[in-house]
């Protein structure tokens, strides 16, 4: 009888322990960056493995639209969201963790074929914007005057936006000159003449961050600080 109370003591230890250090990950499909597939890849998540290969915690990975990552993320204890870019607007609602990666400015882009102008936020405000929902873009053009259904057009993921803007429902999309190039590739639309407008991100904006969620134990907080420590040291 002891060694059977024995043994279920282990157990729910161990179960307990587990529970303890799993960690849930949560991003957007972001090419290259973050890539979608049997196995999430990219340059930031090969990032993001080789920080938690430092910690004891056990996580997965888990990609969706992004208004429903930072949804988790921001209303679960215990998840992980990257890439994310700092804001004052964020700033409050995460244990941050910068740089995970370089900065990728952001810019406005159009058909070339268009001539609208695209240099300023007055002259955009006369186009449609096609921005993904609950991006940092989003925000960023809700906070300086346009309006969803008048000159925003939301989107659940970047490629149907650029769909939307081969296709002509949208004047302008919200694009990294990189994932850019990525995209267009998929879509067998690699030829297309994209010009680029005014920048909205760069910098130190425009850097890639983790972000974990307000609630995240103690415990968990301190191992990734360590682990994103003991990564930064083999950075150049």
């Amino acid at each position: 009888m002891k060694n059977f109370l024995l043994s279920i003591f282990l157990l729910f230890s161990f179960t307990v322990q587990s529970t303890e250090t799993e960690l849930r990950v949560v991003t957007e499909d972001w090419p290259p960056f973050i890539l979608k597939g049997q196995e999430v890849s990219g340059i930031v998540t090969q990032n993001i493995r080789e920080i938690l290969a430092y910690t004891d915690i056990k996580y997965s990975i888990d990609v969706y639209p992004w208004a429903r990552s930072f949804h988790l993320a921001t209303t679960n204890p215990n998840v992980l969201i990257y890439s994310i870019y700092r804001t004052k607007q964020r700033e409050a609602k995460f244990h941050w963790f910068c740089p995970l990666y370089k900065s990728t400015p952001i810019h406005v882009y159009k058909l070339a074929s268009n001539k609208i102008d695209i240099d300023s936020l007055e002259a955009l405000k006369s186009s449609v914007v096609g921005i993904m929902r609950g991006d940092n873009s989003h925000n960023y053009f809700l906070k300086n005057g346009f309006e969803e259904g008048v000159n925003i057009d939301l989107s659940s993921n970047e490629e149907t936006n650029l769909k939307k803007l081969i296709k002509g429902r949208v004047d302008v999309v919200i694009q990294s000159r990189e994932s850019l190039n990525y995209r267009l590739e998929l879509l067998g639309a690699k030829e297309l003449n994209l010009m680029p407008g005014l920048e909205i991100s760069k910098g130190a904006s425009a850097e890639h961050c983790m972000a974990l969620s307000l609630n995240t134990k103690d415990e968990t907080v301190i191992k990734m600080r360590k682990g994103f420590e003991e990564w930064q040291k083999y950075q150049q």
